[in-house]
């Protein structure tokens, strides 16, 4: 045999060992060798699972951009989170205007959740008389007659349209991190707002609320022109 043949006869059985080396690790492994995808408890649908990124409840898990639904998700999440979350901490109004008054740095840091821009975001609730009703838009609104002494413009949306992310960002256990993209939290802020709108109306007629004393429990971000244009998540209208 030529020393070439021999090198390529030794090349050849090398392969064909290591072949057999992996067959017979194959074989020895506990069980089928598949790749295994966690299923949301709330939606049932495939997740992402980062262990280093789930904390010891499973709520930092990051969903597959293609099972992601936004309306499922606030749906498993408010009744048991985002409803008793706005009762728990939402500031009287006027207790935060006085605060915002004398001093805005410490209100902001005692009573609201600051987002990812920098401004921040409160969950209040409150009880005034509607001044006025605007649904000639698609961002209708409530207009509420200021306390005394207050400068400040105090509305409701009353949809179906909202604008910003000011709900979403008032609660601070709903963070981009916990989603796999920008897409996904966007369209959770969405989802937040059309429920909100769907449980505060509920049984009410928007026209009608002129002249009626209402409790509210909303939410708002901070405007520069000082205006308060509150999500509202409850309302109870009386008289």
């Amino acid at each position: 045999m030529s020393f070439s043949g021999f090198v390529d006869a030794r090349i050849l059985g090398g392969v064909a060992a290591l072949a057999l080396l992996l067959g017979v690790m194959a074989l020895m492994a506990p069980g089928p060798l598949i790749a295994v995808r966690a299923v949301d408890p709330d939606t049932g649908r495939v997740v992402l699972n980062d262990p280093q990124e789930v904390n010891a409840a499973g709520t930092n898990q990051k969903f597959a951009p293609g099972s992601f639904d936004a309306s499922q998700y606030v749906a498993g999440i408010w009744s048991s989170k985002i409803q008793p979350w706005a009762s728990q901490h939402a500031v009287e109004l006027d207790t935060l205007l006085a605060a915002l008054a004398s001093d805005r740095e410490r209100a902001e840091k005692q009573y609201g959740v600051v987002s990812g821009g920098g401004s921040y975001n409160f969950i209040v609730q409150g009880t005034a008389q509607v001044a006025a009703v605007d649904t000639s838009t698609p961002v209708g609104t409530l207009e509420l007659h200021e306390p005394e002494g207050a400068n400040h413009k105090l509305s409701l949306y009353a949809g179906p349209l909202v604008f910003g992310t000011a709900l979403r960002d008032a609660f601070p256990f709903l963070k981009l991190n916990d989603f796999t993209n920008q897409m996904q939290y966007a369209s959770v802020a969405k989802a937040l707002n059309k429920q909100a709108l769907k449980q505060a109306y509920d049984g009410l007629q928007v026209d009608q609320l002129k002249g009626r004393t209402i409790h509210f429990i909303g939410a708002f971000a901070e405007s520069p022109d000082g205006a308060f244009d509150i999500v509202p998540i409850d309302i109870e209208a009386g008289s």
